[in-house]
């Protein structure tokens, strides 16, 4: 008797889900979504991996997905002031004035950090501390400040594109870059630096969750009530999963078995 009662249960929850992201679907038309250009996950054209886990979720239930590429720092801005719904591709921070859903959209790559091989003698003993007093440069917004240097003094050099930083790098104006390695050796191969002959990469972190983080609004939870809802049956499907496929990624770049924000 109990057995049936939760299969009951479960079944109303379902229909009730269902019924409620029909009806804000139905309310709602459009959804604004703002991020910065990582190349094959969020192209300007609107392709991407992300941009189509993203389609998948809203546009097949005839949300229009409306996309704008900033200067990272930028692209949040215009969440936080609500003039766009969701930024794509950010951490989970309590501190931040943003809404987050349960679901992630992805697990970003490992954090790298790159060097000559000439300017950091004591990696191997020390890790992220050997940075210490160093210069070093990061995207202007990805907030590694709080993160991998909290406890580490760094002489911190803001930078608005990571091609700046490679070059102000090979130059010797840094000692160090942080990014991820899918974008750092691109651009290196496009400006014929030679990483594996004058350079060390060397993993800091590896990779956090990103989310779909939405502006505090009465709307943007209407919104993550049907992303959660639809990203349950997505995943439940395995749809997720082969768009990344698709885009030649592995299972482990969404990793649904990673649920929970930590």
């Amino acid at each position: 008797m109990l057995k049936r009662l939760l299969i009951f249960t479960f079944v109303l929850c379902g229909f009730y889900s269902l019924q409620i992201t029909s009806l804000f679907a139905h309310e709602i038309k459009t959804i604004h979504i703002t991020s910065t250009q990582w190349k094959g996950y969020t192209n300007e054209n609107g392709t991407g991996v992300y941009w189509e886990v993203i389609k998948a979720v809203f546009e097949t239930i005839g949300i229009k997905v409306n996309t704008k590429l900033f200067p990272w720092k930028r692209a949040e801005r215009t969440v936080l002031i609500k003039k766009s719904d969701a930024l794509l591709g950010a951490y989970y921070h309590k501190d931040k004035e943003l809404l987050y859903p349960k679901w992630h959209i992805s697990v970003e790559d490992p954090i790298v950090v790159i060097f000559k091989k000439t300017a950091i003698s004591d990696w191997k003993n020390k890790g992220i501390k050997s940075l210490s007093g160093k210069k070093v440069g990061w995207i202007r917004g990805y907030g590694f400040e709080k993160t991998l240097f909290e406890n580490t003094d760094v002489k911190h050099k803001e930078l608005s594109k990571i091609s700046s930083g490679l070059l102000m790098l090979n130059a010797g104006r840094i000692d160090a870059l942080i990014d991820y390695e899918s974008e750092i050796r691109p651009w290196s191969n496009k400006n014929n630096i030679d990483l594996e002959k004058d350079y060390y990469m060397k993993v800091a972190k590896l990779g956090n969750k990103l989310f779909l983080a939405f502006s505090n609004t009465q709307r943007s939870k209407k919104l993550i009530t049907i992303f959660d809802d639809r990203m349950d049956k997505l995943v439940k499907s395995g749809e997720i999963e082969n768009i990344y496929l698709k885009w030649g990624h592995a299972k482990k770049k969404f990793s649904k078995d990673r649920y929970t924000k930590d």
